[in-house]
């Protein structure tokens, strides 16, 4: 795991007030496993961009909430009925869109607006010759 942020540059970014002592080495860990799945690209690891170190940031302080990693637990009820001649039959189901970044905290969606440059695209690859 790469390590882009330390509780000390959180600390610089947020000040000191952004989670209670004992919960911040965690949520620092978090958000780095969190930065490193995302597979950034181009980054200096010797020189970690402010940007980078920011979203991080962000991204600590919604892991010391419990929220980084939180499941979706709501979603929309659905039902739906076929009839053929005489006969019907109806189900009911529950549905979660994961896929929806409006699923996500506000400050991951923060984050990863400010992760844009080194985010590969879902749509591209590389191609070695």
């Amino acid at each position: 795991m790469a390590t882009y942020i330390t509780v000390a540059d959180v600390d610089a970014i947020l000040g000191t007030d952004w989670a209670p002592d004992d919960k911040k080495a965690r949520a620092v860990l978090q958000a780095n496993a969190y930065l490193t799945s995302l597979s950034l690209t181009g980054v200096d690891m010797d020189a970690i961009p402010e940007e980078i170190k920011q979203a991080g940031a962000e991204l600590a302080v919604v892991a010391s909430q419990g929220k980084l990693y939180q499941q979706q637990t709501s979603g929309t009820l659905s039902a739906k009925t076929v009839k053929a001649g005489s006969v019907s039959t109806s189900k009911t189901f529950a549905s979660i869109d994961s896929s929806k970044s409006t699923a996500l905290p506000d400050g991951v969606q923060f984050a990863l607006g400010l992760l844009g440059p080194w985010r590969a695209s879902a749509f591209s690859f590389n191609v070695y010759r």
